[in-house]
């Protein structure tokens, strides 16, 4: 049975989103992604906050260029 994206888990929703939807002409595809994009930060939020274990997960589906650093981390735990 098919789920919709928030019933996914956050490894599903790292997996299948569009990491490069800000560069959609086609406001369609972007504002699916920015929704996939809340949505994932809510699921995040939910279970606790960006944490090492969820920056790996995340940096497995991402692009390399877009992936997380280890200083946005440490700045974003710092903020915490």
């Amino acid at each position: 049975m098919a789920k919709y994206f928030h019933e996914l888990t956050l490894e599903e929703m790292l997996k299948q989103h569009d990491y490069t939807y800000m560069y959609s002409d086609d406001s369609r595809w972007y504002n699916s992604g920015r929704q996939q994009r809340e949505t994932i930060n809510a699921k995040i939020e939910e279970l606790g906050g960006w944490s090492d274990e969820f920056v790996k997960l995340h940096n497995k589906y991402c692009p390399k260029p877009m992936q997380i650093s280890e200083e946005w981390l440490e700045n974003y735990l710092l903020k915490q």
